[in-house]
């Protein structure tokens, strides 16, 4: 478009208002909230950042809880803050019965990186009886589980685009709960923008493709079952432990391979699957994760490989020849 009209008009400050409001009524849609409480971030990072400069009062003696699972760049952000604001963050090992009066704000997160799902309702409530705000992160459940932001119990709950709702990197939707501060909302715009015509338009356009097109039910239902076979699937080899259970887990699964390294289980996967997975060899977990674009004859090899690997160790397992792809300028004559 700025190609065709240019990048400045008499018209540019009502066009990017109105890209910014197509946008938050999309995430809304996903978030099963009014697009007048979401705010477009830059990123979950300064989703948390944001939320932390409003919960945290000057001077010492607040607390912040960490609970498990909590994306790395969040707790940072929300560490940069209260090392500002002097107060006094707390990665805890489990989600606590209690909270003392100094609580000033909790963190977690919906579907953490390993699969597991954990509800917020019973964790806001105790936050909530400290005078705490709950600060939630959805970025591994929106688009793959039914979201309705109000029923979770969170004051705050964020969401990056660029996972499940095939939206663009660097942005994030951040909603408010209604028992905050009216004008609060319009606070956090400010300290968020500006953005950009084209990161605002692009998450316009993919999850309205999801809302739209593809139908977000339709999708939500179709990963549910993908997830729940994939599960099903690799909690019955032998030799393969998930980390998530299987009544409470999200789309991602995260397992190990008994006798195997995470690293070489993964080389070995992909001599004969294409499957894109992340591994964790501190913790020697080979993560993986389904949408509802995958097939399940997909998932069929996938397990099938896994079960392969499963059955053998590094040193007995029968050895697939790799394919090596040789890229370079191609000439049509000689490859003629």
């Amino acid at each position: 478009m700025e190609l065709r009209v240019g990048r400045f008009g008499p018209d540019r400050e009502e066009d990017l208002q109105q890209r910014e409001r197509e946008a938050a009524a999309v995430a809304g849609a996903v978030l099963g909230a009014s697009p007048e409480r979401i705010i477009l971030t830059h990123g979950a990072a300064e989703a948390a950042r944001l939320v932390a400069i409003e919960v945290l009062e000057s001077g010492a003696g607040q607390r912040v809880i960490l609970l498990p699972g909590v994306d790395r760049a969040i707790a940072g952000a929300v560490r940069d803050v209260a090392e500002v604001a002097g107060a006094v963050v707390d990665a805890v090992p489990e989600i606590p019965d209690v909270l003392d009066a100094t609580s000033a704000l909790v963190v977690m997160t919906h579907v953490d990186a390993d699969g597991r799902l954990t509800d917020p309702v019973p964790v806001a409530a105790t936050a909530h009886a400290a005078g705490a705000r709950l600060l939630l992160d959805v970025s591994y459940s929106a688009g793959t589980l039914p979201l309705d932001v109000e029923a979770l119990g969170a004051d705050f709950v964020m969401t990056e685009s660029h996972r499940w709702l095939l939206g663009p990197d660097a942005v994030a939707s951040l909603w408010v709960t209604p028992d905050l501060d009216r004008e609060l909302p319009e606070w956090l715009r400010q300290a968020s923008a500006p953005f950009a015509r084209s990161s605002m338009l692009a998450l316009a356009r993919s999850v309205g493709w999801l809302l739209m097109y593809v139908e977000l039910p339709w999708a939500l239902d179709r990963t549910a079952a993908l997830a729940d076979q994939l599960y099903e699937d690799l909690g019955a080899i032998e030799g393969v432990e998930l980390v998530a259970d299987h009544a409470a887990h999200g789309a991602i699964a995260a397992f190990r391979i008994s006798d195997w390294d995470a690293e070489a289980a993964a080389e070995e996967l992909g001599r004969s699957v294409f499957a894109i997975v992340e591994t964790d060899a501190e913790a020697e977990l080979i993560r993986v994760s389904v949408g509802a674009w995958n097939r399940e004859s997909e998932i069929d090899r996938f397990v099938a490989r896994v079960a392969e690997l499963a059955a053998h160790t590094p040193e007995s397992l029968p050895r697939r020849p790799s394919l090596t792809i040789l890229s370079g300028p191609i000439d049509p004559e000689e490859d003629a």
